[in-house]
C-alpha cells in the first residue's frame, strides 16, 4: 500500500526535484578587472578552448572508428537492397544500432565538453581569474538581457569585478 501512496506523490514532487536539481549558475571574476580587459581575457581563454585540438582523445577515436564500422554497415545495405535481401537488411540496420550504442556519443561529447571547458578554465585562472556563483536575483537580472548584448556583458562585468561580490559568492 505504502509504494502506491508514492505512485501517487511522485508527479506531485516531480517539479520540486527538477528545480532543486537545477546547477547554480557560474561566472569567473577578478577583482578590478576593466572591462577591455574581461572581454579581451573571455576572448582569448575561448579561443584556447575552441581551438583545441581533440582529434587524439580517446572520445575521437572511438567516433573515428565507429564512423569506419558505419561507412561499412551502408555498403553493406546497399548491396542488400540491390539484391532485395530483407533479412540482411534488417541486421545491418541492427548492427547499425549496436555500434551507435557502444560508442556512447552522449558520454563522448560530455568527455570532449569537459577538456575545452577545463581548458577555458585553466587559461582564466592563469590570469588571476576566480569562479563565483550568481545569486538568485543575478541570475534573474541577467536573464533579462539578450544572450550576446552589450548590456548583458556590462551587468556580467559589474558583478565580475565587484571584490566585494567575488568575495562573497566565490566557490
Amino acid at each position: 500500500m505504502r509504494a502506491v501512496h508514492c505512485l501517487f506523490l511522485l508527479p506531485l514532487l516531480a517539479p520540486q526535484v527538477a528545480l532543486a536539481a537545477k546547477p547554480p549558475m557560474l561566472s569567473w571574476g577578478k577583482p578590478g578587472v576593466t572591462l577591455a580587459t574581461y572581454r579581451d581575457d573571455a576572448v582569448a581563454c575561448g579561443r584556447e578552448g575552441y581551438y583545441l585540438d581533440v582529434s587524439n582523445t580517446e572520445a575521437a577515436k572511438v567516433f573515428k572508428d565507429a564512423s569506419k564500422q558505419l561507412e561499412n554497415n551502408e555498403n553493406n545495405l546497399g548491396v542488400s537492397a540491390m539484391t532485395g535481401d530483407v533479412n540482411r537488411m534488417m541486421g545491418v540496420a541492427v548492427d547499425s544500432a549496436r555500434i551507435v550504442e557502444r560508442t556512447q556519443p552522449a558520454r563522448r561529447m560530455k568527455q570532449v565538453r569537459t577538456l575545452l571547458q577545463d581548458t577555458v578554465a585553466a587559461c582564466l585562472r592563469a590570469r588571476g581569474y576566480r569562479q563565483f556563483r550568481l545569486s538568485d536575483a543575478q541570475q534573474r537580472q541577467l536573464r533579462a538581457f539578450r544572450l550576446g548584448s552589450p548590456e548583458r556583458h556590462a551587468y556580467l562585468h559589474a558583478l565580475a569585478s565587484d571584490p566585494a561580490i567575488l568575495a562573497a559568492q566565490q566557490l
